[in-house]
């Protein structure tokens, strides 16, 4: 059984590593559904193909996914498009990452504070004590 769903993972592999951006090609291949073959193709020739065989998927897609309105354009420049959504992609990575480490610093800053003012309470306390603490520290951003 799937932990994830296909587009939940292949959103989850939109990462910096060049190796990852095949993996979402093959995963969209996968999905039974055209409008989510269109959100989440890797692959010039493969979106070319949605578009001639499924115009209607592919059209509600394009309003997640404005590469795919240049779909006729042709072959090259939609290569060139999705080398830029990849890197565009790649540096949004970088930019969460990067407010994770930053995250990161402050909790570990506060860490040992913390961890001393948990020790020896009940699981239960620590745990409310723990997430008060981060909800202070922590950017949410759902």
């Amino acid at each position: 059984m799937p932990v994830v769903s296909l587009p939940v993972l292949a959103d989850l592999k939109k990462t910096n590593r060049e190796k990852d951006y095949a993996v979402i090609g093959e995963l969209a291949r996968r999905m039974g559904d055209e409008r989510l073959q269109a959100l989440h193709s890797r692959s010039a020739r493969d979106l070319m193909r949605l578009v001639a065989e499924h115009p209607a998927a592919v059209a509600e897609a394009s309003r997640e996914r404005p590469l795919l309105s240049r779909l006729g354009q042709g072959r090259e420049p939609v290569e060139r498009l999705l080398d830029e959504e990849r890197r565009a992609l790649m540096r949004t990575n970088e930019d969460r990452l990067d407010r994770y480490l930053s995250a990161a610093r402050v909790w570990g800053a506060d860490w040992p504070r913390l961890s001393k003012a948990l020790a020896g309470r009940p699981l239960t306390e620590a745990h409310e004590m723990m997430v008060a603490r981060a909800t202070e520290l922590l950017p949410y951003a759902p």
